[in-house]
């Protein structure tokens, strides 16, 4: 379809447009807080001041807040001060904080004290004032004068006169291989993705967008907060995505229409909501995950909703591939949204699809690595996944590349031995990690929630499956809880961890 963009784009003149024409509408919102959109504007017009006084001239700022109304005006802020926001996770363990402190070079962070206070953590913010000056944000509210006031609203009124120079955002990814890389994306990425899937998924200025995932998660920046502001779609930010009694009951008191969360996520919500609570859904979008079979079954036995499910990167803005209401196809992430290419390069070992490469213009600037510096992104970016398109367009994704074990000097996908007894015992919680293997190179071990699984059954169905042996995990361990990474998404690292103390404790 046909789509065009501008070369340059600025986030915060974007939602000033849309400011000026619905001032008085309630355009975000969350716990505590509800700001329409000349509140917000004149917000960001006084906040940024008070930025701009406490950072000097520096180009990158650090925010380390939780998904909250002022997290937003704070981004904002920076955005109209053309600085760069480094959103932290504060999921993250400290060491690995301190590893995005030093690869951003950030010389501030921007925090708040109820926040550090709620959340206990003290002991992170004495680590890193080793390394930067924190400020917090209750203390540039103090200080906050009339002059400030007065030049926040005329600010608010006047029009952009001087269209502002384009800036960017910075992300970091978990650092599950490494130290954690920053993954720099332009307004431009971000502004064409929302265009991007604007042009094929139905939004409109009545809907209410339910974000629970943090900003440090690029589906929670660009869905939750940046595309409302933008867009003229009130958005609501819950702190916590864990709260899982209490997310369906906001929901129904927001009379929100779209949700965003992950596979995990909805799993949790669905064991405690009632179809009541989610009546007023009409578009649940599943992301950075796959979507498993018996919770997309649930949620339309159980309210009525059909999730649907797409595929992203924090790369990409992060949004490459969507299911809507009109095109949609079961076990795919759904058709390619506008404006993006790919291709499927073969991977030796794998006979299925193969590695996918993409390229668009939500694509990233390119990365910041510890140690090294700005290494600019590709012609191609390699999404580090095993997929194929179908006949239809539909992308399917077929495992990570890593993913994968080298058995017997096969590649055995862990994502199908997943699948695999998922089938089997009609229950999605399994997860398969692998651990070295002296013998055969690496082995499986399968993590389950799911109580009295029987080692035999799975073996039995998966020769009946006439699939190779190499499938048959080595082990099936209960786990009482799966460790989860901030994202919403297994932490499988850390499963890994445990299959190796494991190895070592039982000699598997």
């Amino acid at each position: 379809m046909e789509l065009t963009l501008p070369n340059e784009i600025n986030l915060y003149d974007e939602m000033k447009k849309q400011a000026k024409l619905t001032p008085k509408k309630v355009i975000v919102e969350d716990t505590k807080s509800s700001l329409t959109y000349d509140k917000f504007l004149i917000s960001v017009n006084v906040l940024s001041q008070k930025i701009k006084e406490a950072t000097k001239n520096e180009e990158r700022v650090g925010l380390y807040l939780p998904n909250v109304t002022t997290q937003v005006v704070a981004l904002f802020s920076l955005f109209k001060n053309k600085q760069v926001p480094c959103v932290l996770n504060f999921s993250m363990d400290t060491p690995s904080l301190v590893d995005c402190v030093e690869t951003a070079s950030l010389k501030t962070i921007l925090t708040s004290k109820e926040f550090v206070e709620i959340a206990d953590l003290h002991s992170v913010i004495e680590e890193m004032e080793k390394k930067v000056r924190v400020v917090y944000l209750e203390d540039l509210k103090d200080g906050i004068t009339v002059t400030h006031k007065v030049r926040g609203v005329v600010g608010s009124r006047l029009p952009n006169i001087i269209k502002r120079k384009q800036s960017e955002v910075i992300l970091f990814t978990s650092g599950t291989e490494s130290k954690p890389k920053g993954v720099i994306l332009t307004h431009r990425n971000i502004y064409a993705n929302i265009k991007q899937a604007l042009a094929v998924i139905d939004i409109n200025p009545n809907d209410r967008i339910f974000n629970p995932l943090p900003l440090f998660h690029t589906f929670g920046l660009t869905v939750g907060a940046v595309l409302p502001l933008v867009a003229n779609v009130k958005s609501f930010l819950y702190p916590s995505p864990l709260r899982y009694k209490d997310i369906p009951k906001m929901i129904h008191k927001d009379k929100s229409t779209i949700f965003v969360a992950t596979n995990t996520f909805f799993n949790n919500y669905g064991k405690f909501a009632t179809a009541e609570q989610f009546q007023s859904l009409r578009i649940v979008v599943a992301g950075a995950e796959k979507l498993k079979k018996d919770v997309k079954e649930q949620y339309k036995r159980d309210f009525g909703i059909d999730i649907l499910e797409g595929y992203g990167a924090t790369e990409t803005s992060p949004i490459v591939a969507l299911n809507t209401p009109t095109h949609h196809k079961p076990g795919t992430v759904g058709k390619l949204i506008p404006l993006i290419e790919s291709k499927i390069e073969k991977v030796e070992g794998i006979f299925e699809g193969g590695s996918l490469l993409l390229k668009g213009p939500n694509v990233m600037k390119g990365y910041l690595i510890h140690g090294k510096g700005f290494v600019p992104s590709g012609e191609w970016y390699n999404t580090g996944d095993i997929a194929k398109i179908d006949e239809d367009g539909y992308l399917h994704i077929l495992s990570r590349l890593k993913r994968f074990a080298k058995i017997a000097g096969e590649m055995v996908s862990l994502n199908k031995v997943e699948e695999l007894a998922s089938d089997c015992f009609g229950d999605s919680s399994f997860y398969a990690v692998s651990v070295p293997d002296k013998r055969k190179g690496e082995k499986i071990v399968l993590y389950t929630t799911k109580k009295n699984v029987v080692d035999r059954e799975l073996k039995k169905f998966i020769k009946q499956q006439k699939i190779s042996a190499l499938y048959i995990p080595q082990s099936v361990e209960f786990i009482e809880e799966v460790p989860v990474l901030g994202s919403g998404k297994a932490n499988y690292l850390e499963l890994e961890k445990k299959a190796k103390e494991l190895k070592k404790k039982f000699a598997l």
